[in-house]
């Protein structure tokens, strides 16, 4: 079943991850009480609503509940990004992902049951979106400017084979660092080792090639 997201608060942040989501086919809506916001990103999300993200009563009226992920988007309203999040889990919001501007601020918003916390100066709107609307891959971490971390699904044609018979260092541009095999992580593996049906790779690249392998 396809995932479907509201951003809450459409600055800069909620406006990038916004845009980026509808890009890659998820139905995604737009949230702010600014009438110009939500008439900027209207032609670039699946439905732009102006509402006040604060408002319980409105929240629930555009069926809150019924979403997948919430993300709260906006940060510097310390307050709407609070009531905004209590509303979101209190109405049964299955994954709840709120922008953070400090780590006291981050401390609050994981006490009252956010999911996630998103750092804009860390995690960029275009990485969450990806992260979210990836098929194969599970977690991506961008730890560096220019290298991410992540975890791959093994995928039907690689089962059964080696990464030696894959070639999988010069196909994907990537270094395989561990296998994941039924929450087990095994680290000192042979390249030999047969890659199975539930199987996960953790992979070390460029966020250029990381992104290539989780986009397949």
């Amino acid at each position: 079943m396809d995932k479907n997201v509201i951003v809450l608060g459409i600055g800069r942040f909620g406006e990038a991850t916004a845009t980026k989501l509808y890009e890659k086919g998820i139905y995604v809506t737009a949230v702010d009480n600014n009438y110009k916001k939500i008439e900027k990103i209207a032609n670039n999300v699946s439905s732009a609503i102006q509402a006040d993200i604060t408002e319980e009563v409105a929240m629930k009226s555009l069926g809150i509940s019924n979403y997948d992920i919430a993300i709260i988007a906006t940060g510097t309203d310390l307050e709407a990004s609070i009531q905004a999040t209590l509303i979101c889990k209190d109405s049964g919001v299955k994954e709840v992902i709120a922008k953070a501007i400090s780590k006291s601020h981050a401390r609050i918003l994981t006490k009252i049951g956010a999911d996630k916390i998103v750092f804009p100066e860390l995690d960029t709107g275009e990485r969450l979106a990806k992260m979210i609307s990836g098929k194969n891959i599970l977690d991506l971490n961008q730890f560096s400017t220019d290298y991410s971390l992540c975890e791959v699904k093994a995928k039907k044609e690689w089962i059964g084979k080696t990464l030696i018979e894959l070639d999988f260092r010069n196909k994907y541009k990537v270094n395989v660092i561990a296998f994941k095999r039924y929450q087990d992580m095994i680290l000192d593996f042979d390249p030999d080792l047969p890659i199975e049906k539930e199987d996960s790779l953790i992979v070390i690249g460029s966020n250029e090639n990381a992104d290539k392998l989780a986009e397949l």
